[in-house]
């Protein structure tokens, strides 16, 4: 894998964990400030599945980059 294929690889690591936390900040933020009550929206079906999909596909992404990581190292 060459410098620019890695390079493409880790920003879209970066796009996905920005995407993540993004809705994270939004479930968490959006039941505090819009709606003046203690309640998050990280139950509500929608967020969940969201946060589940994007985290599930972050995670693997994170660990194949540590794989390559270590791979390039040797």
């Amino acid at each position: 894998m060459n410098n620019n294929k890695l390079t493409k690889f880790l920003f879209v690591i970066e796009g996905l964990g920005a995407v993540f936390v993004g809705i994270f900040l939004a479930a968490y933020l959006g039941g505090l400030f819009v709606v003046p009550q203690t309640t998050v929206f990280h139950s509500v079906f929608a967020v969940k599945t969201a946060l589940a999909i994007f985290g599930g596909v972050l995670l693997v992404l994170v660990l194949v980059a540590v794989v390559i990581a270590v791979m390039k190292r040797k």
